[in-house]
């Protein structure tokens, strides 16, 4: 009976501890909290009862966006210990209970900006998905391939969470979104220049979609600012000057990745090329460039070896003009020479000739720089 008994207030305790004390310390570099109760131990049945009495007995949808929050966090952290721990199983079980419960975040977070939900929870999630983007990509550079799909669903959410995050937040705080939207592309670009050296394609152009997603979603929040009678005359001045870095990084990433992961870089280059141009045009209209450099100068700026592949140049048809021909013939090139080759190992003739398409791809940017210049 005493037995009994004992077994009963050690299973209370635990309970007890998981529903009110989880996630209470914080461990290593990125500052998650303890994962405490992990998927490989025995008792992990009564961390799952006490965060689903925890979600049950929270009310109110900001009050869930919290709760679902940390729990995903404690979830993640469990994530990052079984990583290391090489238990791959139990890795997935917690990744796979990080989606469930990013997904209530994303659901609750949607419901509270109806009702006009606080910018405090809106920045929360934006903040701390960035990190978590963070922690899920150190986590997934460790794991066997196999084990990676939880964590690439993992992400989704997490990058979900962000981009609603942010929306929520730039209705209040414009410029404040628009940094932590600076910090996630500058992270992203940072994980594809590391994975680019390793020669994980595939990491590299996931890490760069994101990028311009993020970078799409601040020209979105801008334009928002401005519909609401907001001056946002500094803002644009601000992404221009974040685009022309971004570039410069970009062009330095280019020189050291090998060529199958060149693809993707360049394909970044071009879309922040004409961002650029679209950020000067605005500003021009405004007659505010202020201290922003012209498409020269940052033209310039960028490596010689990515001027010329590229074929980026500045249109001079009009002397004020900052409009940017963007003349990418580098793949167009390539896919022609790889059919003359062909044809000429097999004898087909030549549908239409190298030299055809450049001077038909010369012809179309001649006659769009001329369209575009003032």
């Amino acid at each position: 009976m005493k037995q009994k008994l004992l077994r009963i207030t050690l299973v209370s305790c635990l309970l007890i501890t998981s529903l009110f004390f989880g996630g209470t310390a914080y461990a290593q570099d990125e500052e998650l909290p303890d994962p405490g109760l992990t998927p490989d131990s025995p008792f992990y049945f009564l961390d799952t009862w006490g965060k689903n009495i925890g979600m049950f007995f929270t009310f109110g949808n900001e009050a869930k966006v919290r709760k679902a929050l940390q729990y995903a966090e404690e979830r993640l952290a469990e994530t990052r210990a079984m990583a290391a721990k090489n238990r791959v199983r139990e890795m997935e079980r917690a990744a796979n209970d990080y989606d469930g419960f990013m997904a209530m975040v994303n659901e609750r977070l949607e419901a509270a900006v109806q009702e006009g939900l606080s910018d405090n929870i809106s920045e929360r999630v934006a903040l701390a998905t960035e990190k978590h983007l963070r922690v899920l990509d150190r986590v997934k550079d460790q794991v066997p391939e196999q084990a990676k799909g939880a964590l690439t669903r993992a992400r989704t959410a997490s990058m979900n969470g962000q981009i609603n995050a942010l929306r929520a937040l730039a209705k209040v705080k414009t410029e404040r979104a628009i940094d932590i939207a600076a910090d996630t592309i500058e992270d992203q670009m940072e994980r594809a220049r590391v994975r680019a050296t390793a020669n994980v394609t595939a990491d590299v152009e996931e890490a760069l979609d994101y990028a311009a997603r993020i970078a799409a979603l601040e020209e979105e929040m801008a334009a928002f600012a401005g519909e609401k009678g907001i001056d946002i005359t500094a803002i644009e001045q601000r992404l221009a000057h974040s685009t022309a870095n971004r570039l410069e990084t970009l062009s330095g990433v280019y020189e050291q990745v090998p060529e199958n992961a060149r693809q993707a870089i360049e394909n970044a280059i071009e879309n922040s090329v004409r961002k650029y141009q679209r950020a000067l045009e605005k500003l021009r209209e405004r007659n505010a460039l202020g201290d922003v450099p012209d498409a020269e100068t940052v033209i310039n700026r960028l490596q010689a070896e990515v001027r010329e592949r590229l074929r980026l140049s500045t249109a001079s048809q009009a002397p004020d003009s900052d409009n940017v021909t963007v003349q990418v013939q580098v793949r167009a090139e390539n896919q022609e020479q790889n059919r003359e080759q062909t044809n000429a190992e097999t004898g087909k003739p030549e549908a239409v000739s190298a030299n055809q398409t450049r001077e038909q791809q010369q012809a179309e940017n001649q006659e769009k720089t001329r369209q575009h210049s003032p």
